[in-house]
């Protein structure tokens, strides 16, 4: 009975939000406002948390497809299973909802999406997150949300009007060094081979070295062929910023190889996700599936390499073969 009130929950919030339109002219296809302004996010936001902490309590994920969509949720999902297969439970988020910033893109059709910097005070950063509405009758879905530190800076969007600002589509590469597209593809590659001429149209930024050192680690292990391949997604959310560069929220692929000898067993430390995904103790060949969420700055033609500000990201699968 509790469960079912529970899910009745997620049932009513996801109506009562789903009618947060979006004003316009009647009869007037082109959407003239913006998507969303900071009291509306605060509610939008507020019924995530609420969503999520639900599937927490429930140590079910199935909540959160009302709520997050694309990578987001397969990380989220990740999160579910790992806690499941090690017992473990999440703890849920009462903290404060601090709405810093909230802009919208300028857009005719759907699908609508906006940009909001919500304070996490209680672990210090900042997440920077893309909330997204593929039609007028479905809620917003939480797309993107890379966290910064606190004291991080970000650049300045350019402002449209209305207070909106420019997106940058996929393969927009005026004024770039590289289409956001492209900044994804060669990051991506830099990361995936250290050698490659990508390495060098790049910073070797905190994100790039903290993935290297993860991967100098494991190649530690003994018995075991560790290798990490990475590949990039659709940079599909944007932003020109006002000295002419570009933010680019752009999803990495990660997968980690483990190819263990023959008659070789290596076990995993307790509460690691490759415990969970891999099992206590594996004898054959294995990987994990990450998603990387990695917040892009690209500047203008003249201004430097692409870098990371910032990233969210998990396990999203495992498998042995």
């Amino acid at each position: 009975m509790n469960r079912l009130r529970s899910l009745l929950i997620v049932v009513l919030l996801t109506t009562a939000l789903t009618a947060c339109a979006i004003p316009h002219k009647k009869g007037d296809q082109r959407i003239e406002k913006v998507a969303a302004g900071n009291s509306e996010t605060t509610k939008i936001f507020t019924r995530y948390r609420l969503t999520r902490n639900l599937a927490i309590k429930l140590l079910d994920p199935k909540p959160l497809s009302t709520v997050e969509s694309g990578p987001v949720l397969d990380i989220g999902t990740g999160s579910f299973e790992v806690s499941q297969r090690l017992a473990e439970r999440q703890k849920t988020d009462n903290s404060k909802v601090d709405v810093l910033n909230v802009r919208s893109p300028v857009v005719t059709k759907y699908p609508l999406w906006f940009i909001a910097q919500i304070r996490d005070a209680g672990r210090g950063v900042i997440k920077v997150q893309v909330f997204e509405r593929a039609t007028s009758v479905d809620t917003w879905r939480l797309v993107a949300s890379p966290e910064i530190l606190q004291g991080t800076n970000l650049p300045d969007l350019r402002s449209g009007p209305g207070g909106t600002f420019v997106a940058v589509t996929a393969t927009d590469k005026s004024g770039l060094p590289m289409s956001p597209q492209e900044a994804a593809g060669t990051y991506a590659e830099a990361l995936n081979n250290p050698l490659s001429t990508a390495v060098g149209k790049v910073e070797n930024d905190g994100f790039i070295k903290q993935m290297r050192g993860i991967a100098d680690t494991n190649k530690l292990l003994k018995n075991v062929t560790f290798s990490q391949t990475w590949g990039a997604k659709n940079a599909d959310f944007a932003a020109r910023t006002q000295d002419g560069g570009a933010l680019v929220f752009a999803t990495l692929l990660r997968v980690d190889t483990y190819v263990v000898q023959n008659g070789a067993t290596v076990s995993w430390p307790d509460g690691s996700p490759q415990k969970a995904f891999l099992g206590r103790d594996i004898t054959t060949s294995s990987n994990l599936r990450y998603y990387h969420q990695v917040l892009l700055y690209v500047p203008g033609e003249g201004g430097g390499k692409p870098r990371a500000l910032g990233q969210y990201g998990g396990v999203v699968s495992g498998a042995g073969f």
